[in-house]
């Protein structure tokens, strides 16, 4: 039996009480956020009842794409009513909902609770006041820290979305805005790297030079900094990148490879393998790693392979499968 399973259902940029330089949630998610309630709760309901022969050790229902604590109370509830149905039937045994910092209080947590709501969400995307202003968020970094400390004190599981590339954002402030998220008590996290649709600001921004889109390179290595944090924390990041689809694939900029996770994750695992030898000129580099992890180091035409001879003089390097967790690799160093 497979561990877990999300039942996305998007909600797109309701209840969002601005328009973010980058946000172009269709684009995203492909939904029109302008949606007749009966035909939503038609919607919802032909989603769940797919539902009953996919076999998970446990579900989630999970209500994406939009501040979904901001939306018409009476839709929010009507939506939460019919997930609780389909909670009662076996389909799901919680609710994971994403929102903004700034549409959560303790009313709305309370109503979360009777719903059965076990995940939040929160779209924190940056603890730097200056890029938080730069990018229209609409809220501060105070409010993430506000957000997050009711949510966790009312025991709901707490994650943090955090951007990468943002306006005005750099490395450090990346840095510290994951520091904060598992300062904030954050047990889950998701890192999305900047990616520019057109019809946003963030494109007009572009076009004009106001703005200076990552490169692939500079995003994965960014991106890499910040999941290794999460990673020491024990905070498990969920994803990296947008969900793969062709509106991602012709954004016109920004970092939009649709297996920018892997490549993140082979970034960082390259590195750990480099510091457990320091430097081993002109010798075979032996390491072991889980089985289902081999592709992350020799795919992408071996850039991780390649990054660990870089770093560490190594003359050539051997894989070998082990049955050992991930990011715990085995090194041994041998003459050639």
């Amino acid at each position: 039996m497979k561990n877990h399973r999300n039942i996305p259902f998007f909600v797109p940029h309701a209840g969002c009480p601005n328009c973010c330089v980058f946000c172009s949630q269709v684009k995203i998610t492909g939904e029109s956020a302008e949606k007749d309630l009966n035909c939503e709760v038609k919607e919802l309901t032909s989603l769940l009842e797919s539902e009953f022969d996919n076999k998970f050790s446990e579900s989630q229902i999970a209500f994406f794409g939009g501040s979904f604590t901001a939306i018409d109370r009476n839709r929010m509830e009507k939506l939460l009513s019919v997930a609780n149905e389909y909670i009662d039937k076996g389909v799901a045994e919680s609710i994971r909902i994403s929102t903004r910092p700034d549409c959560i209080d303790e009313s709305v947590l309370e109503l979360l609770k009777r719903y059965r709501v076990k995940n939040i969400e929160l779209g924190v995307q940056s603890t730097d006041d200056s890029v938080l202003l730069s990018s229209n968020r609409g809220h501060t970094a105070k409010d993430s820290f506000v957000a997050s400390q009711m949510i966790t004190e009312k025991g709901f599981v707490f994650g943090g979305q955090m951007m990468i590339g943002l306006p005005n954002s750099t490395l450090e402030s990346e840095i510290q805005t994951a520091k904060d998220i598992v300062k904030m008590g954050a047990l889950e996290s998701r890192i999305y790297p900047t990616v520019v649709f057109e019809g946003t600001k963030l494109y007009d921004m572009t076009l004009s030079g106001e703005y200076k889109p990552l490169s692939l390179f500079d995003a994965v290595e960014r991106t890499a900094k910040c999941y290794k944090i999460f990673l020491d924390a024990g905070v498990n990041v969920l994803r990296i990148g947008l969900h793969s689809s062709e509106n991602l694939v012709n954004a016109p900029f920004g970092a939009n490879h649709p297996s920018i996770g892997e490549l993140v994750k082979s970034y960082v695992y390259a590195d750990i393998i480099a510091e457990k030898v320091n430097r081993c000129d002109g010798k075979i580099l032996s390491i072991g790693v889980r089985k289902s992890d081999i592709s992350m180091l020799r795919g992408h035409n071996c850039a991780a392979i390649n990054r660990i001879k870089e770093k560490t003089g190594a003359l050539n390097v051997e894989i070998i499968p082990m049955d050992i967790p991930r990011f715990e690799p085995c090194v041994s160093v041998r003459s050639v």
